[in-house]
């Protein structure tokens, strides 16, 4: 009996929302494999169905994540290919991952990128994935049920270049106001970098820091956030430039 594997690095947690909606239309049982917290070895059968989400950070699947998912093997396993992004770009997120997919021995049978709220500048992309959203992923999965019905495999080009845009190290400032902070070290154990030490978490490492948002948004005291003037000068110009809406692509 097949299942749906929902595989996913969701550090503000919009791609694995995504995720969820797309394995509500299976009939198959359905299990996690979160890649924020899973760094092991583990192989798909032929009959396993995998949908794979990735969020987009500045146009690549992030680095960790692919690390961690390059572990991850199949054996001709049926694959659904996923990248979430704020509103900006998708750049080569999206034929990377495809691309893993396949040397790793996955079937892959449609890919899409969708949109979320903006994990680091707020005012883009709020609300989504919205009710029109919701309907165009849910459309999505029913075809790549039928796509997995029939044997097909994925036959469009993905847009995108290879070599990869390069990987980029964004220059804000995640920081610990440490009068909210309550020494949960929640922080500590979500960061996939280990950029916070578990007896000081006010003093995140930035060079080890991938701005994935993870520790920002597991604290409940709202202690954490991006401050600093290259953020607070970027955050503007970027609302306005990516204010206009992008809709969900599909490949089949």
């Amino acid at each position: 009996m097949s299942q749906i594997t929902n595989i996913f690095f969701s550090p503000s947690g919009t791609t694995k929302r995504v995720l969820s909606q797309m394995a509500s239309n299976f009939d198959e049982e359905n299990e996690i494999c979160d890649l924020l917290y899973f760094d092991g070895e583990k192989e798909f059968s032929g009959d396993d169905i995998v949908i794979v989400g990735m969020p987009v950070f500045a146009g690549r699947i992030p680095k960790t994540a692919r690390a961690r998912l390059s572990k991850l093997a199949g054996d001709n396993t049926k694959a659904i290919a996923v990248v979430n992004y704020g509103n900006a770009h998708v750049t080569d997120a999206l034929i990377e991952l495809v691309d893993l997919l396949k040397e790793n021995n996955f079937d892959v049978i449609a890919a899409a990128s969708t949109i979320s709220h903006h994990s680091i500048f707020d005012g883009v992309a709020v609300g989504r994935p919205d009710e029109a959203d919701i309907e165009k992923i849910n459309e999505f999965a029913q075809k790549c049920i039928e796509r997995i019905k029939n044997e097909e495999s994925l036959e469009s080009e993905i847009p995108g270049n290879r070599p990869y845009v390069d990987y980029k190290q964004l220059p804000f400032v995640v920081s610990c106001d440490v009068d909210k902070c309550v020494f949960c070290l929640e922080c500590v154990s979500v960061c996939p970098e280990n950029a916070i030490p578990d007896d000081d978490p006010a003093a995140i490492d930035l060079d080890l820091c991938s701005r994935c948002t993870s520790c920002i948004n597991i604290c409940q005291e709202n202690a954490r956030g991006f401050t600093g003037e290259a953020f607070e000068a970027k955050k503007p110009m970027f609302e306005k430039v990516n204010a206009e809406r992008k809709e969900p692509e599909f490949y089949f």
